[in-house]
C-alpha cells in the first residue's frame, strides 16, 4: 500500500515537472477517470456547456459536452472569488482533477466564458436510469406528487428536502431555499435540476436524487384547475363584451336622437327663415319703396321729407335685422367654422360703427352642435344690440373662460348705461328680447345671468359640460 502511494506521488511530481501545458480532455474522457487515475492526472482543460448551477453550494456547477448536452455531465468547483456562470453558457475550465462524492470533479482555477447557447428542454427520467448511473450530472425533469417537505439549515442557507412520488418509486429533491410545505404537499409538480444516484458502501443503489437550483425551477401543475380558470375567464370576458356593447348601443341611440333633434330644428329654422323672407322682409322692402317714392314727389313739405327720411332709415335697419335673422336661421356664413371665428366676425361688424371691441376667448369649444351654435350666436347678437341701442355703449368686450371639468363661461361686457334686470321691459309691453334669450339658454341647458362689475354691465352664459 505504501509503495502504491509512493509511486502515485512520484507520478504527480514527474507530471508537474515535465508538463508544459494542461492536458485537454473532453467531458466524457474526464468523467471516465477512476479515483486512481484522478490522483495521477495533472492540470486539465475541459470545454462544455453549463447544464446546472447549484443554489446550495456556492460556485458549483455542471458542464456537459456541447454536442450532447443531455448526456451525463461533469461537476466543476469554481474559484471562491469568481462567480459561477449561467445556465446555457459555453465555457472553458482549467483546473485540477479531484475525487468528490464518488466522481471525478474539476477544482477550477480559471473559468472562461466563450459564448451562450440555447439548450433543449430537459428530458424525463425513470428509476432504472438512476439505478444504472446513466444520469450522473445530467440535467433532467421529474414530474410527480409531493409526499413530504422538510426544511433543514446548511452552511449556505436553508435547504428543502422533498419526497416526490413518481410512477411507483420515490425520488428525493434537494432544493435551495425554504419551500412552503402547505403549498406543495399533495400537489403535482414538475421539478428540473441535476440528477444524482446514491449508492451504499456495498455498491447497492439507495435512491434517486435531484438537486434543484431554486424554487423557480419547480412548477405547480394543478391540471384540475385549468377548466375552472378558463370558465371564469370566459365569463368575465363575456361580461366585459356585454358591458361595452351595451354602452356603445346607448351612445349610438343617444347620438341618433341628437342627430334627429338637430335635423328637426334645422328644418324648422329653414321654414321660419323662408316665412320671414317671404312676408316681413318683403313688406319692409315695399314700405321702403313707398317712403322713397314720397321723397321723390315735388312740393313735399320739409317736415314731411325729414319724417320720410327717418322712416326710410328705420325701415332699412329693420330690413337688415330681418335679413340677419334669416341668415342666422339658415346658418349662413359661419355654420362650418369654429364659434370663435363667428364671434370675431360679429366684433368686426360692430367696430365698423365706431365702437371699440375686444375679444378674449380661451375656453370656448372648437365645435358645437348646430342648435347650440345658432342659439349662442343669437343670444350674443341680442346682448350687443341691447348694449348699443339702449345702453349707448362705446366699448364691447367678449370673454370666455374654461370651467372644470369641461365647461365654460361666455360673457358680453359693455360700458354703457347701467342695466337693471328688474326694470327691463318684457313681453307684456311688446319686448321679447330678454325672454327670447332666456328661452334659448334654457333649451340648451345654459345658465344665463345679467350683472354689473365696476363700470361694466355684463350678460353671462355658463355651461357645465
Amino acid at each position: 500500500m505504501q509503495a502504491k502511494v509512493l509511486l502515485t506521488a512520484l507520478a504527480l511530481l514527474a507530471g508537474g515537472a515535465f508538463a508544459a501545458e494542461p492536458k485537454v480532455l473532453t467531458v466524457a474522457q474526464f468523467a471516465a477517470l477512476d479515483e486512481s487515475a484522478v490522483a495521477a492526472t495533472g492540470p486539465v482543460v475541459v470545454n462544455g456547456v453549463v447544464t446546472f448551477v447549484s443554489g446550495i453550494d456556492a460556485g458549483r456547477f455542471v458542464i456537459a459536452a456541447a454536442e450532447t448536452p443531455r448526456r451525463p455531465g461533469l461537476t466543476v468547483l469554481a474559484p471562491p472569488d469568481e462567480a459561477a456562470p449561467q445556465f446555457g453558457d459555453y465555457v472553458q475550465v482549467e483546473g485540477t482533477p479531484v475525487w468528490r462524492d464518488g466522481a471525478a470533479t474539476v477544482a477550477a482555477k480559471r473559468v472562461e466564458f466563450i459564448r451562450a447557447m440555447t439548450l433543449a428542454p430537459a428530458a424525463g427520467a425513470k428509476q432504472y436510469d438512476f439505478r444504472q448511473g446513466m444520469l450522473a450530472g445530467r440535467r433532467v425533469s421529474l414530474r410527480g406528487t409531493v409526499r413530504e417537505v422538510r426544511v433543514e439549515d446548511s452552511p449556505t442557507g436553508s435547504v428543502s428536502l422533498v419526497a416526490l412520488y413518481i410512477d411507483k418509486y420515490t425520488a428525493h429533491l434537494r432544493v435551495a431555499g425554504a419551500l412552503d410545505a402547505d403549498r406543495y404537499t399533495g400537489e403535482e409538480v414538475r421539478a428540473e435540476g441535476v440528477a444524482i444516484s446514491r449508492y451504499g458502501k456495498d455498491g447497492d443503489f439507495l435512491d434517486a436524487e435531484l438537486e434543484v437550483a431554486d424554487e423557480d425551477h419547480i412548477t405547480l401543475l394543478r391540471t384540475d384547475q385549468v377548466p375552472r380558470i378558463l370558465l371564469v375567464a370566459s365569463v368575465l370576458f363575456g361580461l366585459v363584451l356585454l358591458f361595452f356593447a351595451g354602452m356603445f348601443f346607448t351612445l349610438w341611440i343617444r347620438a341618433a336622437r341628437e342627430r334627429r333633434r338637430e335635423e328637426v330644428i334645422a328644418e324648422e329654422r329653414k321654414r321660419m327663415a323662408a316665412d320671414l323672407h317671404d312676408t316681413i322682409e318683403q313688406h319692409l322692402a315695399g314700405a321702403n319703396l313707398i317712403a322713397a317714392g314720397v321723397l321723390g314727389l315735388e312740393d313735399v313739405p320739409a317736415d314731411v321729407v325729414e319724417a320720410m327720411k327717418a322712416l326710410a332709415g328705420l325701415l332699412a335697419n329693420a330690413k337688415a335685422e330681418v335679413r340677419s335673422a334669416v341668415m342666422n336661421l339658415r346658418g349662413a356664413g359661419f355654420g362650418d367654422r369654429p364659434p370663435a371665428e363667428a364671434i370675431g366676425d360679429m366684433a368686426r361688424s360692430i367696430e365698423k360703427t365706431g365702437v371699440k371691441v375686444r375679444t378674449c376667448l380661451r375656453g370656448l369649444p372648437e365645435t358645437l352642435s348646430a342648435g347650440l351654435y345658432q342659439d349662442i350666436i343669437l343670444i350674443l347678437r341680442e346682448a350687443t344690440t341691447n348694449a348699443l341701442k339702449h345702453g349707448r355703449a362705446r366699448q364691447i368686450v367678449f370673454t370666455c373662460d374654461p370651467v372644470a371639468p369641461a365647461g365654460y363661461v361666455l360673457r358680453v361686457l359693455n360700458d354703457g348705461a347701467p342695466f337693471e334686470l328688474s326694470n327691463a321691459l318684457g313681453p307684456e309691453t311688446g319686448h321679447y328680447g330678454l325672454s327670447g334669450m332666456r328661452e334659448r339658454a334654457l333649451r340648451n341647458h345654459l345658465a344665463i345671468n345679467w350683472g354689473r362689475e365696476r363700470k361694466w354691465t355684463y350678460m353671462e352664459l355658463r355651461s357645465e359640460s
